[in-house]
């Protein structure tokens, strides 16, 4: 069973809901917005929720939904959302094609979008009512699709750029994106780290120093708890004693333990984080041990 997201034209509901039907038949679960959105609700917050709920987004392509260039229709821009948002949640997109638009050329970004998209014929199933060959090719077209969110291209992309050295980027990749809330403190981390780095860790003065600690102390309260220790560690030993900067940060042993029960930090973040260490430094093998 597949929880499926339904993106259409209200002016092909009657296709829309044949579909429905056929898919329910099938055993899937779909969200279909004239069964979800109450009078009085909010279409936009109901719509993403719904997105985030599914694994699957089948969009009903016809000149209504996507537009038609030769036909000069112009797109749903209610359809044009749904799929950004479906991008944005990683959805996997499957069009299920109701006329010649997404051939002859969607309107707008869409024609880029879905130009590479393998898409299925629904026309004959509609006029025969029998939806069980298509509903199985859309699963089976799912099965072969891997994706992932734009939330997670933009932070692969950040952190190639940080790896490499390119910290400046790597800050402004993550400044021109918007990203969901379960993502926020790893880019923060990333953000952090790229900062830390561009700046280099000896230059620091004590206002710095403690706006990248109160920062990183933030971390420990997430997902990230044993890179913001990691880090925490570098600064306390290598900024703050040489210096003789006060600060409240634990010992090594104390930050070391804390973590414990957390997931390590990732591999990555440790080999771009030790960049901050001296060449001679037992660090990393200390945390590890």
């Amino acid at each position: 069973m597949r929880n499926i997201f339904l993106s259409y034209s209200t002016k092909d509901s009657d296709a829309a809901t044949k579909i429905v039907e056929g898919l329910k038949a099938a055993g899937h679960k779909v969200w279909f917005a004239p069964n979800k959105i109450l009078g009085g609700e909010n279409y936009a917050e109901n719509i993403e929720e719904g997105i985030e709920q599914c694994e699957l987004f089948v969009l009903l392509a016809s000149k209504h939904s996507i537009g038609n260039k030769l036909l000069k229709v112009a797109a749903s821009e209610e359809v044009s959302n749904e799929i950004q948002l479906a991008k944005k949640h990683g959805l996997k997109q499957i069009p299920l094609k109701l006329d010649d638009s997404i051939v002859s050329g969607a309107a707008g970004g869409n024609n880029y979008h879905f130009i590479r998209k393998q898409w299925i014929d629904v026309i004959v199933s509609l006029e025969s009512g029998d939806f069980a060959p298509i509903v199985e090719q859309i699963i089976a077209t799912a099965d072969n699709i891997e994706t992932k969110s734009l939330d997670m291209q933009y932070i692969e992309k950040a952190e190639i750029d940080l790896i490499i050295g390119d910290f400046e980027q790597s800050v402004r990749a993550l400044g021109e994106y918007s990203f969901l809330d379960k993502y926020v403190p790893r880019v923060e981390f990333i953000r952090l780290i790229s900062n830390l780095l561009r700046k280099g860790i000896k230059n620091l003065n004590i206002s710095e120093a403690d706006e990248f600690t109160s920062e990183f102390q933030r971390l420990r309260n997430t997902h990230m708890a044993s890179s913001a220790a990691y880090m925490l560690a570098i600064l306390k030993l290598y900024c703050y004693q040489p210096k003789g900067f006060k600060n409240d940060i634990e010992d090594f042993a104390t930050l070391k333990n804390s973590v414990k029960s957390c997931k390590p930090i990732d591999v990555k973040y440790r080999f771009v984080a030790d960049k901050l260490l001296p060449a001679d430094s037992q660090f990393a093998v200390e945390w590890l041990i």
